[in-house]
């Protein structure tokens, strides 16, 4: 209770967050899945159409269609609000057309019969007497669509998912339930919602005029109440001012790591200067999704790594990553790409292999090579990307002849969970991990020098730099200003001390300027 009332800024804003994304995901999906619903049930060619590919979008993962969307749409609440619409379309068009489809034959028949129009039939047979079909698909769509906004975080759109994933990153199981719970506590109060309109038909008498008083009294005030919920929300976080062109958005990976250097280049910028800043923390897929959305424009910076940009972004080979100088990668991005490396921040968070300091004292297992005498006693997890890249283990076991027993793929915030819990007993780590320490690691050597380097560094778009030459005079400041050593302590402070991303940044930038 106490980290919530001190952070209660931060959950404010997305409840806020939460609260706008939902409203107007379900507004959209309302209008245009009731539109559509309509139009099945009077098209037959439309229905053999609709009906099936509706159902087919309802099977995509949700989190895959995050991503399918980034190239098309980018990042951020654009692409959230598409996502939740097609998820939310299926519930909508096949209630509205089920419940239209069912209203008794002989209504009618008897409305035709005293030459009731089309439209009539519309009006006053067909949509009074399908609404409760209709209200009972919204409240499906609206648990639906508050819970999937959380998963919106992944990509930038904010919301109480943020707080879930920031949670997981930073082992923060309080971030964790306070997200969960939040999520939990929408849906039920946007399900009794709907069930205030869907209760004794109150919306139809509304609508045909034969609401009683307590009826009215009920709609309007929950409406109300409603409304300045949303009023509250919207002007507290004024997303009209994400607008501002004078803003700087700053993008992070989703680790600790990433959270504190965010910070850092956030409040380096507003303790310094005038220059609104907007922060994009935590986002899913790391560069994979914040590269082409710095190329676009909707971030302008974020921290990257040596070996992440010339492997992963230039697709160069590892051969060719190792012979490549910190100069040629930054006249490539200036040149491919218009952006801009700052200067290396000093500390190299590579790849490494780790397993028990016991084990390694027992089998005396010192290095990769050693390891993979030992491989198949040990079972293996590492993070889905870890199997998928050509740096990491497709090239590892090309080099080494590691034949493990078992190999788990998991979430990279989870590795270290299964580790404690018995389910692996060897794992690939960075080597700033706070968790090396706190679970008495022994980091093993990488004898043939497999991986390559992952140095820290910033990357900003250079119209930025040219819009606001000062930033780039207080970037560099960091240039070889955080060691290994520091920035695995710094994640220790978040992860095992449960300070916040924001306390550690601050407390680092009070250091920097005591020094300089």
């Amino acid at each position: 209770m106490i980290e919530l009332w001190n952070r209660r800024d931060y959950f404010y804003m997305l409840f806020s967050e939460h609260l706008l994304i939902s409203f107007v995901a379900l507004l959209l999906v309302s209008i245009i899945g009731i539109g559509i619903g309509i139009w099945v049930f009077y098209s037959k060619k439309a229905r053999t159409i609709v009906l099936p590919t509706v159902n087919f979008l309802y099977t995509i993962p949700s989190i895959a269609m995050f991503g399918l969307l980034i190239p098309l749409v980018g990042i951020g609440l654009r692409n959230a609000l598409i996502v939740l619409v097609l998820y939310g379309l299926l519930p909508m068009v096949r209630n509205t057309f089920t419940g239209m489809k069912e209203v008794p034959l002989q209504f009618v028949e008897a409305a035709k019969g005293l030459g009731a129009t089309r439209v009539q039939l519309f009006r006053k047979v067909y949509f009074p007497l399908a609404l409760p079909s209709i209200l009972s698909g919204l409240r499906i769509t609206t648990v639906m669509i508050v819970a999937l906004a959380g998963l919106a975080a992944l990509i930038g759109a904010g919301g109480l998912g943020q707080a879930i994933f920031r949670g997981l990153n930073t082992m923060n199981t309080s971030l964790i339930v306070v997200g969960s719970l939040g999520i939990s506590l929408f849906a039920i109060v946007g399900d009794k919602f709907v069930g205030t309109l869907e209760h004794k038909n109150n919306l139809l008498h509304l609508i045909t005029s034969n609401a009683t008083r307590r009826q009215k009294r009920v709609i309007i005030s929950n409406v109300t109440v409603l409304c300045l919920l949303l009023l509250t929300a919207f002007l507290y976080i004024n997303p009209l001012k994400m607008h501002d062109n004078g803003a700087i958005t700053i993008a992070s990976k989703p680790t600790s790591e990433q959270f504190i250097m965010g910070e850092i280049l956030a409040q380096t910028i507003e303790n310094n200067t005038d220059i609104k800043v907007y922060r994009k923390f935590g986002i899913g897929g790391g560069t994979t999704n914040i590269q082409p959305a710095l190329l676009a424009g909707k971030l302008d910076m974020y921290v990257e790594y040596t070996g992440t940009a010339l492997m992963n972004v230039l697709k160069y080979s590892a051969l060719k990553t190792s012979r490549t100088t910190f100069q040629e990668l930054q006249d490539t991005y200036l040149d491919k790409f218009k952006l801009h490396w700052v200067g290396l921040m000093g500390f190299n968070n590579t790849y490494s292999l780790a397993i028990s300091k016991k084990d390694a004292k027992e089998k005396n297992i010192r290095s990769f090579s050693d390891l993979a005498r030992y491989s198949d006693q040990y079972d293996f997890g590492a993070e889905f990307d870890f199997f998928e890249r050509q740096d990491a283990y497709k090239g590892l076991i090309k080099t080494y002849p590691f034949h493990f027993a078992n190999l788990h793929e998991m979430d990279i915030n989870l590795r270290y969970q299964a580790f404690e819990d018995g389910q692996i007993n060897a794992l690939d780590v960075f080597t700033t991990d706070a968790q090396i320490e706190a679970l008495q690691l022994a980091v093993l050597e990488d004898d043939k020098a497999y991986f390559p380097r992952y140095e820290a560094g910033i990357v900003v778009r250079q119209e930025v730099l040219e819009a606001h030459p000062e930033i780039e005079t207080l970037l560099n400041c960091f240039t070889g200003a955080i060691s290994t050593d520091k920035m695995k302590r710094m994640n220790y402070e978040v992860e095992v001390l449960k300070k916040t991303p924001k306390e550690v940044a601050a407390d680092f930038l009070k250091e920097l300027k005591t020094k300089g």
